[in-house]
């Protein structure tokens, strides 16, 4: 047992772990420089474009120092995945935090916003999954979309049931229903992010959502919802 000018005491293990520790927290920095360098590499140049000789200049790290962490380039860019996955995980967590009424039109209205801020926040993301679907026939996200309804039930099983309980619920199972709702807000705020199309329906991004939401809720011959409260309100 060794003393410290302060008294605290220690001893040679505990000395070790934080050494072990700093080496993991220089390795997790020296990580994510070397695949921000990577991602720039592969959006400029394309993956099979991009030689390790590339990324390490673009990183500012050897060769040898890149194989210390990843076994081949393929692992950079698997690693990049698993790390915007992760976020992109957290993100749709916050989306359906909120418990109240899924398919009430001001909570699929929130979903529609969450939705763009999810799209518009993370663009490295879908650059990546447009590298995959290009380079690699969407091999490293197959799994993203595959089986989607079953995870939508598997988290929001209870919520979805209970939703539809409130009136005369068509029958359509409310896990599908719900990831349809989702990938139709996804696919139109895609558009103008990746394709970078303004307005794919000829109005403005708050109309569109309006209408998809009237779409969804009252179908294509209800009756129009009663906008006289809302003009006499303005």
């Amino acid at each position: 047992m060794i003393k410290n000018s302060r008294s605290f005491c220690y001893n040679r293990t505990s000395d070790r772990f934080v050494n072990i520790f700093m080496n993991e927290r220089d390795a997790e920095r020296a990580k994510k420089k070397i695949e921000a360098a990577a991602l720039k590499t592969f959006v400029r140049q394309g993956y099979h474009g991009t030689s390790m000789r590339d990324i390490a200049r673009a990183s500012g790290y050897s060769i040898g120092n890149i194989y210390n962490h990843y076994k081949t380039k393929e692992h950079i860019y698997v690693s990049l995945i698993k790390r915007y996955e992760a976020r992109m995980v957290e993100k749709r967590n916050q989306m359906v935090a909120d418990p109240g009424d899924i398919f009430d039109p001001a909570e699929l209205e929130r979903l529609a916003w969450s939705v763009h801020d999810i799209v518009f926040s993370m663009p490295d993301y879908w650059r990546l999954m447009y590298i995959d679907v290009v380079e690699f026939r969407n091999r490293h996200f197959t799994g993203t979309f595959q089986g989607f309804t079953k995870k939508v039930e598997a988290v929001l099983g209870e919520r979805l049931r209970s939703a539809t309980r409130r009136g005369s619920w068509g029958g359509i199972d409310p896990a599908l229903a719900f990831t349809a709702i989702y990938l139709q807000f996804f696919t139109y705020f895609l558009l103008q992010k990746v394709f970078n199309l303004k307005q794919p329906l000829g109005i403005s991004d708050r109309e569109a959502v309006s209408q998809m939401i009237q779409m969804i809720t009252r179908g294509l011959w209800g009756e129009p919802p009663d906008t006289s409260k809302e003009k006499n309100r303005l």
